[in-house]
């Protein structure tokens, strides 16, 4: 049976963020509070988008297809109707892991957030389940990729911002599934992703698809990698897709009709070199510049999020989505302009770590769900090999999310700036050492029951609750009310340090010393893709 692909925002449609809802109770506050109109607004983008024509999908930076259409029979066929095609596949399930580099859960629709921006994100988290606290193991692509395809923390996979590339020793996601009879495939857009950093291990196909920039302008290179392989794929093989996204990272520049719904009128982005120059004099940039820029963010939300829709309607056509897992998350977030950074550098507060995790399991298991408890991007590791029937890694302290779990403490890591400092020349450092300073530096947090601790190695300790405090403004480090939780966050953050970095220099002035280049390995094509994201100068 063919259906469309249908997606819509729980904000839109009177759902609060952590409500729990069904596909009934979906049709019904339609039909009480939306009346006939609800029809027509499924087709705007406000509240859905349904491509008709299922092979053509949203162009890379060109517009998208201004013609939209709802039927009535396609929306009761998405909601209550199983949309894959024929019986499952015997044999472990496939496993789709998709990953929007970059994204913070704030700015996702059914995360709470007032715009529209993932109506697609949001359908799939009707017919699966939302993490409404998701966290990376970092704020940087390297080491929470690392986490998401070994299940160790970084402390102990070592591929950080002091070391770009992933150690030989620790099994990979790919590398686990593929000994398992697994088809394994990666598309990724992140030159971050790929070879000289070894997170390509394991997978039996690799493309870089931000090289492959040629061919059909109208079709993102993911999905044409993508529908490659779904074309050359055994019926019987079970598969393992990867696919990254970067249209969220920055620079941010939406294409129509994103940049116009939410951000008409904002000038172009900042450069790597501005993004520098906000480092060094953070005057030069006016606090309005940043509302301009968090909207041509949203912009970009948007469009990756259109994309997505593209993705899993492929994967619905080639009856390779309904049996599946499907795990939608992000690497890390975004700061655009709280407690003064910018981008994902230097910091490890909850707008750089906090992100969306949306599980859709094999046949709709829990649809609708919502859960509360902290969870981890090593959790989605260990719910992958469980679902596919492989053995848990050891060493990682990853739980299985199909499973009803407590709020075990969330830890995250930033090591010493090297690939930050990247996007300063020599002459800067030197003449900015004192304004730099503060920079230069290692953190690790801990959150327990909502109260954060970030450690710094040099001696700046901040501590946040978030339950009534969820933009991390009110350091309550030394406020008597939190002195025993402020003492026991620091004895578990020791017990992890003696368990998973024991063999880590704690001196931060050693790696401070290193003298190449943490990125200068890459070949030209990667480098200029990296300065064109705003890594290096």
């Amino acid at each position: 049976m063919e259906s469309e692909y249908l997606g819509f925002s729980e904000a839109s449609i009177g759902f609060g963020g952590n409500a729990r809802h069904d596909a009934a109770g979906t049709l019904m506050y339609l039909f009480e509070h939306r009346g006939g109109g609800a029809l027509r607004g499924l087709a705007s983008p406000v509240l859905g988008v349904v491509s008709m024509e299922r092979r053509r999908p949203i162009p890379s930076r060109c517009p998208i297809r201004a013609a939209r259409t709802v039927v009535w029979a396609s929306l009761i066929a998405h909601l209550f109707l199983a949309s894959g095609c024929g019986a499952p596949r015997e044999g472990p399930p496939d496993i789709v892991l998709i990953v929007i580099d970059t994204l913070r859960a704030d700015r996702v629709s059914s995360y709470g957030y007032p715009r529209p921006t993932t109506p697609n994100l949001d359908a799939l988290a009707l017919r699966g389940v939302r993490f409404a606290n998701a966290s990376s193991t970092s704020s940087w692509t390297i080491p929470a990729h690392a986490s998401l395809f070994t299940g160790l923390l970084p402390a102990r996979h070592r591929a950080t911002q002091e070391n770009i590339r992933l150690p030989d020793a620790p099994a990979t996601l790919a590398e686990q599934l593929g000994a398992r009879g697994y088809r394994t495939f990666a598309a990724s857009a992140n030159a971050l992703v790929a070879p000289p950093t070894g997170l390509d291990r394991g997978f039996d196909g690799f493309v870089a698809t931000w090289r492959n920039a040629a061919g059909d302008p109208r079709i993102h290179p993911n999905q044409r990698a993508v529908r490659e392989f779904l074309d050359d794929l055994d019926p019987e093989s079970p598969m393992f897709l990867y696919v990254n996204y970067m249209e969220v990272h920055g620079p941010y520049e939406p294409p129509e009709p994103f940049r116009s719904e939410f951000a008409s009128g904002a000038p172009p982005p900042l450069d790597a070199h501005e993004t520098a120059a906000y480092y060094l004099d953070s005057s030069g940039i006016p606090r309005g510049r940043f509302a301009e820029l968090s909207d041509l963010y949203d912009g970009e939300v948007a469009y990756a999020d259109a994309l997505l829709g593209e993705l899993l309607a492929d994967l619905d056509d080639a009856g390779r989505l309904e049996h599946a897992l499907v795990v939608v998350t992000s690497d890390h977030g975004e700061n655009l302009g709280e407690h003064e950074h910018f981008r994902h550098v230097f910091n490890l507060y909850a707008s750089a770590v906090r992100i969306p995790l949306v599980m859709a399991l094999p046949g709709r298991e829990r649809a609708g769900d919502v859960v509360d408890s902290a969870v981890s991007l090593v959790d989605v590791h260990a719910t992958v090999l469980a679902t596919a029937g492989v053995p848990p890694t050891a060493e990682s302290p990853g739980r299985d999310l199909r499973a009803p779990i407590a709020s075990d403490p969330i830890f995250a890591e930033y090591y010493y700036p090297h690939q930050a400092l990247e996007l300063f020349t020599p002459e800067e450092r030197a003449s900015h050492a004192e304004v730099l300073a503060p920079y230069l530096r290692r953190l690790r947090s801990i959150e327990r029951d909502g109260v954060r601790l970030i450690w710094s190695s040099n001696g700046e300790h901040e501590l946040y609750d978030l339950n009534t405090d969820p933009g991390e403004r009110r350091n309550l480090i030394g406020d008597p009310r939190y002195a025993d939780r402020e003492r026991d966050l620091h004895a578990l953050l020791a017990e992890f340090i003696a368990r998973e970095a024991a063999e880590w220099p704690t001196d931060p002035a050693a790696p401070s010393e290193r003298k190449e280049a943490p990125l200068g390995d890459l070949d030209p094509e990667a480098a200029e893709h990296l300065r064109a994201l705003g890594y290096l100068r």
